[in-house]
């Protein structure tokens, strides 16, 4: 739930990938979530692009909350902060790490 928030916009796979939790899981708990009102996803392509629900009366609340407890958690914050949030200019190096070169 912190990485949905903080990405603003995001997709289970990427929220499993960033915290290490199987998709299954991720999915589940995006289901749940959403028959509950607090997130909405909406289709994509084949994508389930998932945010929370701008109309949820704690929507402000929770979202400054995640941000809070993203201080407290380095790993989450750095797995985040790399993240591409846009697609790789076609043939565009990559460096040694695996990572987009500069």
């Amino acid at each position: 739930m912190v990485a949905t928030l903080a990405l603003r916009e995001t997709y289970p796979r990427e929220v499993a990938r960033l915290t290490a939790v199987p998709l299954v899981t991720v999915q589940r708990i995006v289901d749940e979530l959403e028959r509950q009102g607090i997130v909405v996803s909406r289709l994509s392509g084949n994508q389930r692009r998932v945010t929370v629900n701008a109309e949820w009366i704690a929507a402000d609340e929770l979202r400054a909350l995640a941000l809070r407890l993203l201080e407290d958690m380095p790993d989450l914050r750095a797995a985040i902060d790399g993240e591409r949030r846009r697609p790789r200019r076609a043939g565009k190096p990559r460096d040694r790490s695996g990572r987009d070169a500069a």
